[in-house]
């Protein structure tokens, strides 16, 4: 009987990372600060308020795209990737109020109540908050270390889905009648496939580096 206990459960190890999701576990942030209190924490979403903020100030062209690419989505992924959906979530949308309360904390220094809720870009930022929770969730649910390209991918497209319906509900100048997709999202993919692919690469390597020292 004990032996076949044991089968069952090296049987279950052996399956556990092809499963779905698995059961919930600590924040990469977590695994590397084990005895973090409630101010570390704090102090943590403050950190990455900070840094998405500054990140959403540096930006770069790819040839023959016109779209500058900022690092602001990267800021964002690495949010859930790094900090967990609940530390993730409270970053994100702390983020999105303190840049509705009129710092300049968005892209090119974009801030305000009317720019988030009567500009193009709010259902962008909403999307940022939708992106963060999902990647949080899944990155503590098994979508870690050598799986991290999965949740970033997942999350990237995530913006996409509250912006393009902001874009579609809301009568803006941009895009143009007709041209959505190929305005408000296809310019954008090749930026956001190096920034999940990095923001993947970040995580991973994090925690390799945890799983070493443990």
């Amino acid at each position: 009987m004990e032996r076949t206990m044991q089968q069952t459960a090296v049987t279950a190890r052996r399956f556990e990372p092809f499963s779905l999701l698995g059961s919930a576990e600590p924040s990469l942030f977590e695994r590397l600060v084990p005895a973090a209190n409630a101010w570390h924490k704090s102090a943590a979403v403050v950190v990455g308020i900070v840094l998405v903020s500054l990140l959403a100030q540096a930006r770069f062209f790819l040839p023959d795209n016109p779209v500058p690419i900022t690092l602001q989505g990267f800021g964002v992924l690495m949010l859930g990737g790094v900090l967990g959906w609940r530390l993730g979530l409270a970053s994100a949308i702390g983020y999105y109020l303190v840049g509705m309360a009129g710092l300049p904390v968005f892209a090119k220094g974009g801030e305000g109540f009317d720019y988030v809720i009567h500009g193009v870009t709010g259902g962008y930022l909403l999307g940022f908050i939708l992106s963060v929770g999902v990647i949080g969730f899944l990155s503590q649910r098994g979508w870690n270390r050598g799986r991290s390209l999965w949740p970033m991918m997942i999350g990237s497209l995530l913006i996409y889905a509250p912006a393009l319906i902001w874009l579609s509900v809301f009568d803006f100048s941009w895009p143009a009648e007709g041209k959505l997709l190929s305005q408000a999202l296809y310019p954008f993919l090749p930026g956001d496939i190096l920034k999940l692919m990095a923001a993947a690469a970040v995580t991973g390597g994090l925690w390799r580096l945890v799983d070493s020292k443990r």
